[in-house]
Formats: C-alpha cells, sequence, structure tokens
C-alpha cells in the first residue's frame, strides 16, 4: 500500500516537473517574482539591458527589441511594467495578437495597477483591430479542380450571323431660308480711313508741339543769333512739316471712314439662295453581339 502512494506521488512531482516547463513555454513570459527575492545587481543588469532594448525599439528593429526586454524581464521578474512595453514593440512591429496577449499577461499579474483601465481600453482597440483585418482579408482560393474531372462540354456551334439592317433617314423636303448679309469690304474701308485718321492726329499733335517749342525760343519766329537759334529753327521747320502731313492725313482718313460706312447703310444685303443644303444619312448597324450606329453625311 505504502508503494503505491509512493508510486502515485513519484508520477505526480513527474507531471509537475514537465507541466511546469510546459506553461513557461506556452506563457512566453517567466513566472511573477516578488521583488524583495531580485538582488541589486540583477535591477542593475536588467535596467541595463532594458536600455538596449529601447535603442533597438528607436531604430524600429522590433525583434531584437522584443527579444532584449524579454531579456530584462526574465531578470528581474518582478517589473510587471514590462509587459506593456513589450506589447507596444510587437504592435510597431504588426504583431497584434502577440501584442493583445502581452496585455492581457499584465493584467493578469498587476490587477491593481494604476492603468488597468487604459490597457483594457487598449486591449479592446487591437482586438477590434484584429477583427476588422480578418473581415477585410480576401477569401482563400478555391481547391483546383481534380484532374480526372470531365472537360466542359464544347461550345455549341455559333448560329448564323444577322444580316446587317441599314436605316437611311432621307434628307427633309423643306430647305432652309436663303441666308442674307453684307459684304465685309464696307467695314475694311472703314478700318483703313480709322487707321489713317488716328496717323494723322498723331502726326499732326507731335508738329504742332515742336512748333510751340520753337516759338518759345524765337518769339514772333525772330530768333536771337546763337547756338539756340539754329537748333529752334530746324525743330519749327520739322513741326511744321508734321503739320502738313498729319493735317491732310486726317481729312483722307475722315472721308474714307464716312464712304466705308455710307457703302454698309447703302449696300444691298446677298442672299445664299443657291447654297446647297446639307443632307445627312444615319444608318443603324446591328451585328451579334455588338451595337452601333454611325453617322456619314454630304455638305
Amino acid at each position: 500500500m505504502r508503494s503505491n502512494r509512493n508510486l502515485l506521488l513519484v508520477l505526480a512531482l513527474a507531471g509537475v516537473a514537465i507541466a511546469l516547463p510546459v506553461l513557461a513555454e506556452q506563457s512566453d513570459y517567466p513566472l511573477a517574482c516578488d521583488g524583495s527575492k531580485v538582488t541589486r545587481a540583477d535591477v542593475d543588469r536588467a535596467h541595463t539591458v532594458f536600455l538596449s532594448g529601447k535603442q533597438y525599439l528607436e531604430e524600429s528593429n522590433y525583434d531584437k527589441a522584443i527579444s532584449y526586454f524579454k531579456d530584462a524581464y526574465s531578470i528581474d521578474c518582478s517589473v510587471h511594467g514590462m509587459l506593456p512595453i513589450i506589447a507596444t514593440a510587437y504592435e510597431r512591429k504588426g504583431d497584434k495578437a502577440e501584442a493583445v496577449r502581452a496585455l492581457d499577461e499584465y493584467v493578469k499579474r498587476a490587477p491593481t495597477a494604476s492603468d488597468h483601465d487604459v490597457i483594457e481600453r487598449r486591449i479592446k482597440n487591437l482586438k477590434d483591430q484584429l477583427a476588422r483585418e480578418q473581415q477585410t482579408a480576401p477569401p482563400a482560393p478555391p481547391p483546383s479542380a481534380s484532374a480526372s474531372a470531365a472537360p466542359p462540354p464544347p461550345p455549341a456551334a455559333s448560329a448564323a450571323p444577322e444580316p446587317v439592317v441599314v436605316a437611311s433617314v432621307p434628307p427633309p423636303a423643306a430647305s432652309l431660308p436663303p441666308v442674307q448679309g453684307h459684304s465685309a469690304l464696307p467695314w475694311v474701308v472703314t478700318g483703313v480711313g480709322a487707321a489713317a485718321a488716328v496717323a494723322g492726329v498723331v502726326l499732326y499733335a507731335v508738329g504742332a508741339g515742336d512748333i510751340s517749342s520753337a516759338e518759345q525760343t524765337c518769339p514772333g519766329r525772330v530768333c536771337k543769333p546763337g547756338p539756340m537759334a539754329s537748333a529752334a529753327q530746324d525743330q519749327g521747320n520739322k513741326g511744321r512739316g508734321l503739320e502738313n502731313v498729319g493735317g491732310p492725313l486726317i481729312g483722307v482718313g475722315a472721308a474714307a471712314v464716312a464712304a466705308g460706312l455710307l457703302w454698309h447703310f447703302l449696300e444691298k444685303p446677298t442672299d445664299n439662295a443657291n447654297a446647297t443644303p446639307a443632307s445627312t444619312s444615319v444608318r443603324a448597324v446591328v451585328v451579334p453581339g455588338y451595337a452601333g450606329i454611325s453617322a456619314s453625311g454630304r455638305f
């Protein structure tokens, strides 16, 4: 009887010895421990390892950062605040499931922590994101058909193509009314005359200005001997010549404008009665499987 009890005790201890490594492997985190049992040297060493992991996290080397953070937590297993930091590294890596697992472990090991509500909301947000990602994931491709499956039946012989149907629309019987209007030549004459009149005004104004300046130097067209006398005489003569050109040019331009306008209003409008009306035909083309409309015209 005693031997049976000893055998059962040995089997129970062996089961516990086997189960503990399995549970430790499944949790992937060291068992929680009391901070009073951690030596000062372990605390300093864990802090140094944590700083190395923090450096890797800032460099976006998330695998290295996670490894160092877990090592720091293994050295000092009383600092459960390492678990949210590990979850952050997993989240930045894109592994939301592992981030949720690390946060769940933190809630179990530190149920009275002050940031408990924040961690719970964080877990909920990550789980919602995972659910949305699973909903939007593309469906798995269907399994390939077996090689022994019967080949699909050959397509049925297509029916003979339908004949092309062409519908022509004749041009309307009533012709368009004749178009009436004036020729453009009167407007050309009017434009040329207006340009000539403007040029004459400019020349006459410049000439008048030169004469006025010369008269200021030589009042009454009598110049005192000196170097300014010759220049004033030349300026006055030049101004007189510009006035002689500009005055007639103004008259010619004004006459051309008047003639062009008179021509325009007295001209009899011409009609376009001899123009050939446009004819347009529309064809509706029907082809098996397609449909289209084409239009052709003759003008």
